[in-house]
């Protein structure tokens, strides 16, 4: 099965990115969210919110995870993805667009 995540916009206050590039945030935001897409029950989810217009603002989570992962997984959240557990080592592919 193949998905397709379209995320047209994201605000992310400079403070969450620290001092991490741009690009590497965004790298990043792409592995982890095709992780959680990966998951166990998130094309069950997916597939009953269809196309979503906007996702309420959420936190960022924890300071001891990398800015992409923390973003990731607020996303995730928002999109009511199951939760992800440490990162898995398995890869998995997502096609994204920005």
């Amino acid at each position: 099965m193949s998905i397709e995540l379209h995320i047209e916009r994201l605000v992310v206050d400079a403070a969450v990115l620290g001092s991490e590039p741009p690009a590497s945030v965004r790298a990043a935001i792409e592995r982890a969210l095709a992780r959680q897409l990966a998951l166990p029950g998130a094309i069950d989810k997916l597939r009953g919110i269809g196309a979503v217009d906007r996702l309420p603002p959420v936190s960022a989570g924890s300071q001891r995870e990398a800015p992409g992962a923390r973003i990731a997984a607020a996303v995730g959240t928002g999109l009511g993805l199951p939760l992800m557990a440490a990162s898995p080592a398995h890869s998995h592919r997502a096609r994204t667009r920005s």
